[in-house]
């Protein structure tokens, strides 16, 4: 499971709280939540919306990816370096400290993932802009999810150095804009500073859910707001959210949440009493 999580002002000092991609095989591992100082850039420095930068793109090359997590098999895609992209149109992020910087990705159907900057450029990542196997005329195939086609233009973000298994890392497509922001201020409203045995839950929740739902009116917005005005544990029996996680399709026709299957029974009791526990500290 993909759009706008809230982008962070970076006028304040920047701290990092670490998404499946909930949906297509994708999640994330969490950040450090440590705070250091910065040098603040502008605002508007820290955002791109890539159509309006399209025709300003260097020129592409053909990148092959052995084992793509959308398409399932080997695909080649004319694509741009993400650093080159970044150094040419968000150059302000030398500045910053990248590892408490945090690159969001904002797609058209809501799902919103984001990931340590240190982390993505440390792998050779790029910013897909055609699929090479496209009929002649196109520039995309769009692969189906069962009856469901989905939708990967205008841009995707893919790895040639990462497995598919590895679910750290987020293979955004549909991508339209991408922003740096810190996780520290609006994210603040979502760490449990009161009970430390919810940490966990609330570092799982931010992994997986947080790129396609909101909380406390922070995060994506994919699925529906699970905390406000009124807590999803509030409406909901526990063991039915558990089993609905498990397997959407059962509780929903043509839901199109994706079954949640990488994570234990334990690590699903931690979200939903992280949920539980944020339904007494709404904002």
């Amino acid at each position: 499971m993909k759009k706008v999580l809230v982008v962070l002002a970076f006028g304040i000092a920047l701290a990092s709280c670490n998404n499946s991609q909930t949906s297509d095989n994708q999640s994330a591992v969490s950040d450090s939540t440590a705070v250091d100082t910065v040098v603040v850039p502008q605002k508007d420095s820290l955002s791109v919306y890539l159509p309006d930068i399209k025709a300003s793109l260097p020129e592409a090359q053909t990148v092959e990816v052995k084992d793509d997590p959308v398409f399932f098999k080997t695909k080649s895609y004319k694509a741009i370096p993400l650093q080159t992209v970044l150094d040419q149109f968000l150059p302000a992020y030398k500045s910053l400290d990248i590892k408490q910087t945090q690159i969001v990705f904002e797609c058209e159907d809501g799902y919103n993932p984001s990931m340590s900057l240190e982390k993505v450029l440390s792998k050779k990542s790029y910013l897909a802009i055609s699929d090479v196997e496209a009929p002649k005329g196109q520039e995309w195939i769009n692969p189906k999810k069962g009856d469901h086609e989905m939708k990967i233009a205008p841009f995707y973000v893919v790895y040639t150095d990462v497995p598919a298994k590895d679910v750290t890392y987020k293979w955004p497509y549909n991508l339209v804009k991408i922003s740096l922001s810190a996780a520290s201020k609006e994210l603040a409203v979502l760490f449990p500073k009161e009970d430390d045995t919810q940490v966990k839950g609330f570092e799982l929740f931010k992994v997986n859910c947080l790129t396609c739902h909101s909380l406390n009116k922070v995060g994506g917005k994919m699925g529906p707001e699970l905390n406000y005005p009124k807590s999803v544990t509030e409406y909901w029996q526990i063991d039915q959210i558990k089993q609905f996680v498990k397997a959407p399709t059962s509780f929903r026709n043509e839901c199109k949440m994706p079954a949640v299957t990488h994570l234990s029974d334990k690590e699903l009791d931690e979200i939903v009493n992280y949920l539980k526990y944020m339904a007494k500290h709404k904002v």
